[in-house]
C-alpha cells in the first residue's frame, strides 16, 4: 500500500502540462491496443485476404509501446522544465 500513496503522492505534485502529456498519451495507447486487439480477432492472418489487416494489427501494437515511451520521455522533460522554473 505505501507504493500507491508515494504514487498518488507523486502524481498530485506533477505541473498541469505533464499530467495532460501522460493522461493523453496513455489515452491514445490503449485505444491503439483495443484496435489491435479487434482487428486481430476480425483478421484471420493465416489466410491472403486478412494479412494486410492482421500486419496493421502488429502495428498498431508496437506503435502503442512506442507511443508510450515518446510520451514517458516528454512528460519527464516538461516535469524537468517546471521544476527549474
Amino acid at each position: 500500500m505505501t507504493n500507491f500513496k508515494r504514487l498518488t503522492k507523486s502524481l498530485n505534485q506533477m505541473a498541469d502540462g505533464t499530467y495532460r502529456i501522460l493522461r493523453s498519451t496513455l489515452s491514445a495507447a490503449c485505444t491503439m491496443m483495443i484496435c489491435a486487439l479487434t482487428l486481430f480477432l476480425v483478421s484471420d492472418g493465416a489466410s491472403v485476404r486478412g494479412f494486410e489487416a492482421y500486419m496493421i494489427a502488429r502495428e498498431l501494437f508496437s506503435l502503442s509501446s512506442a507511443t508510450l515511451l515518446v510520451g514517458m520521455i516528454a512528460a519527464l522533460l516538461v516535469e524537468d522544465g517546471a521544476k527549474k522554473k
